[in-house]
């Protein structure tokens, strides 16, 4: 996995891209309402790079949410936060 800065790493799961693309495209196509971010633990990862995937996770999240809602058109290959 992506995520060095959990209590128990596991090796092997999605990588980075396909961790965002499934939270970008549940969001988009099933009525979430709000997400939970769990096992993100900073003082196992010192480059940080759980917390700013775990930050992307919420961004794109919230991102996808509020597409949703507005009812523009999306394009799957679309990036929401590179608008």
């Amino acid at each position: 996995g992506m995520a060095p800065g959990t209590g128990t790493p596991e090796p092997g799961g999605m990588t980075s891209r396909e961790l965002l693309e499934s939270v970008r495209r549940i969001c988009l196509e099933l009525p979430i309402v709000g997400i939970d971010i769990v096992e993100v633990a900073p003082a196992f990862d010192s480059a940080d790079i759980t917390a700013i995937l775990a930050n992307r996770v919420v961004l794109e999240a919230l991102s996808a949410i509020a597409k949703r809602r507005s009812g523009e058109a999306y394009s799957p290959a679309q990036n929401l936060l590179d608008r």
